[in-house]
C-alpha cells in the first residue's frame, strides 16, 4: 500500500470509528502494544517485538513514548531500513489501519 492510498485508508477508517460509540471507545483505548504487535512487526518490518524495535535502534530510549525526544530524521531512516514504510508517521498509520481492520472484523463476530 503506498503512502496516498493508507492516508486515505487511515481516513475512511477513522472516520467509521469515530462515528459508532463501541468503536469509538476501542479507539480511545489502544495502545502501542496492541498496535505494535508481534504479529504486526513480522509482517511489516525486520523487528519481532516492540522491544527488539527499540533496544535494536541504538537511540538509548526505554519505550515508544520517547521517540519524540530522538532526531526524527535519523528514526525515520532508522524506520526506513527496517520496514515497508518511509517514515515513522507512515508505520504508525499502517499499524493503525491494520489495528482497524482486525477490531472492525471483530466487532462484526459480535453483531452476527
Amino acid at each position: 500500500m503506498d503512502a496516498k492510498e493508507l492516508d486515505k485508508t487511515f481516513k475512511y477508517y477513522l472516520n467509521m470509528f469515530s462515528q459508532d460509540e463501541e468503536l469509538a471507545k476501542i479507539l480511545n483505548k489502544v495502545s502501542f502494544p496492541e498496535l505494535f504487535n508481534p504479529k504486526f512487526l513480522e509482517e511489516n518490518s525486520k523487528w519481532t517485538s516492540m522491544d527488539d524495535m527499540i533496544w535494536r535502534s541504538g537511540f538509548g530510549i526505554m519505550n515508544l513514548l520517547e521517540v519524540e525526544q530522538v532526531n526524527q530524521d535519523k528514526w525515520n531512516e532508522y524506520v526506513a531500513k527496517n520496514s515497508d514504510c518511509a517514515t515513522w508517521h507512515e508505520f504508525g498509520k499502517l499499524a493503525m489501519v491494520k489495528w482497524m481492520e482486525f477490531q472492525l472484523e471483530e466487532h462484526k463476530k459480535k453483531s452476527n
